[in-house]
């Protein structure tokens, strides 16, 4: 028996699971290719390995012809040698020592033999792992970089961590342990988040949802699993490890958010009206969720309820942002939330953080806003001060038409603070004059009026009280009791 050859067929078998009768298979189809090279011809090898002594030979086919020559052909003589009943025409074969093959012919049987043996075992892990992806596995380091990472999994076969699946806090060492879940199985292409500002050349781009994914073509010689520490599936993951409702299905997480090795907001809903969702997944003292925030380094993790109506989903999502009201434009799907004065930076979060997280969870687009001093919203503001204009307009062109001016320079006079004809005759003429001429008061840049006209305006007013005061003059008076007769 060939004890080396043994030797590896059950470390394969034990080791990597193939079986001995595809490695037997794979290795006689390698020497039967590096066969044909080695006796320099074209003809028809066949190599056969007994399965029990594992002894390796190999025949050639040739046809019986007297007339032709060349390697591929056979004398009738030399053919009844091996067959007695041998005719022209027949096929026979005749064993070839497997020595005869040559030196190129064996260094072709090993690379053929190294091929079909990495085949097989990513048909192996295919059929292993194909329907376990969202699942969380073990893996050992076997070569780390700086950026991708080559593993072996715990359940056997071999596994890639790729840099962009790795948290920043991430440094694993040759023989150190990490646990990841299972992102994607096979050699076809490899669906990713196509993110803010990614170049899709050499991808295909296609919708997936709200989001936009590209399919990325693979090197072929990559391992078949690839895994992910930062693939919105690991929170999904370590939350079902944890919480005993979302695993068997009482508790659902409806929506996930995620910005990894910073911050995720998860949002939750409970199939059963008895069970607390954000509870079932925080635990006892919050022992569910320091097991999950651990396992993800530290990232900071918020557990929302899940609601239907957006305006309420996106108040829960903006958590821990207090928020006081809110304001919704379905056509544009935009909300807008309030918070109190001065609360405005913890809401946003770093970098717009919390924001951002809290659009993707509730799909709209969400914004804060700050409340002013008195609690009013940008829209209370806005209809106030539009309220102010329209009020401010209609003494402007009430001014102007009691004191027969242009309407421009009794919009004028009112920047001044002058809106009715007995509050500019409440200052003396020189004063008015004067006052009109100065072009700033208080910080704030004032139109400044011609003394001509600001003599006008005030002329015009006085004119306006004396008429009015004559008018009250030679009104009788009314006796409320009546006349007598």
């Amino acid at each position: 028996m060939n004890n080396d050859l043994d030797a590896i067929l059950k470390y394969m078998e034990r080791e990597r699971g193939i079986s001995r009768d595809a490695m037997l298979a794979t290795i006689a189809n390698a020497l039967q290719s590096a066969a044909k090279k080695g006796l320099g011809t074209s003809g028809d090898v066949r190599v056969a390995i007994d399965p029990r002594t594992l002894a390796i030979k190999a025949y050639e086919r040739r046809v019986v012809d007297d007339a032709a020559r060349g390697t591929g052909y056979v004398s009738l003589a030399d053919a009844r040698r091996v067959n007695p009943d041998a005719q022209i025409g027949d096929t026979i074969e005749t064993e070839v020592n497997p020595k005869v093959f040559g030196r190129i012919a064996a260094q072709t049987a090993k690379q053929a033999i190294i091929q079909g043996i990495h085949e097989s075992e990513r048909d192996i892990m295919q059929r292993r792992y194909a329907g376990r992806v969202g699942e969380i596995v073990t893996a050992t380091v076997r070569m780390a970089s700086h950026k991708d990472i080559i593993c072996d999994l715990q359940g056997g076969g071999e596994a890639i961590l790729k840099g962009r699946d790795r948290l920043k806090s991430d440094h694993f060492q040759p023989t150190e342990s990490f646990r990841a879940v299972i992102r994607h199985v096979g050699m076809e292409q490899d669906p990713r988040r196509l993110d803010d500002g990614e170049a899709a050349d050499g991808a295909t781009v296609v919708s997936n949802g709200r989001q936009r994914v590209k399919l990325v073509d693979e090197p072929a010689n990559n391992p078949c699993v690839k895994l992910s520490r930062t693939d919105k599936l690991f929170v999904r993951a370590l939350f079902a490890e944890q919480s005993s409702e979302i695993k068997d299905g009482s508790v659902e997480i409806v929506e996930l958010a995620r910005q990894p090795g910073v911050r995720s907001k998860v949002a939750v809903r409970s199939r059963n009206s008895q069970i607390d969702p954000v509870g079932a997944c925080v635990g006892a003292h919050g022992a569910r969720i320091r097991q999950v925030i651990n396992a993800l380094n530290g990232e900071k993790i918020d557990i929302v309820p899940y609601n239907d109506d957006p305006e309420k989903f996106a108040v829960s999502a903006l958590q821990p942002a207090l928020v006081k009201r809110t304001t919704i434009d379905p056509a544009t799907r935009t909300i807008v939330a309030y918070v109190e004065e001065g609360g405005l930076t913890p809401a946003i979060g770093k970098g717009g953080i919390n924001t951002r997280l809290a659009s993707e969870l509730v799909g709209w687009s969400v914004s804060v806003r700050e409340l002013s001093a008195s609690g009013e919203t940008d829209a209370q503001r806005a209809a106030r001060a539009e309220e102010f204009r329209r009020d401010l307009e209609g003494k402007i062109a009430s001014l102007a038409s009691v004191l027969g001016v242009p309407q421009e320079l009794a919009a004028k006079v009112a920047a001044h603070g002058f809106l009715t004809p007995d509050g500019i005759i409440e200052t003396t003429l020189s004063e008015f004059v004067a006052q009109l001429g100065r072009s700033e008061e208080g910080g704030e840049a004032l139109p400044v009026v011609a003394e001509e006209d600001a003599r006008s305006v005030w002329l015009a007013a006085e004119r306006d009280m004396l008429a009015r005061t004559a008018v009250e003059t030679e009104t009788p008076a009314t006796d409320p009791e009546g006349s007598a007769d």
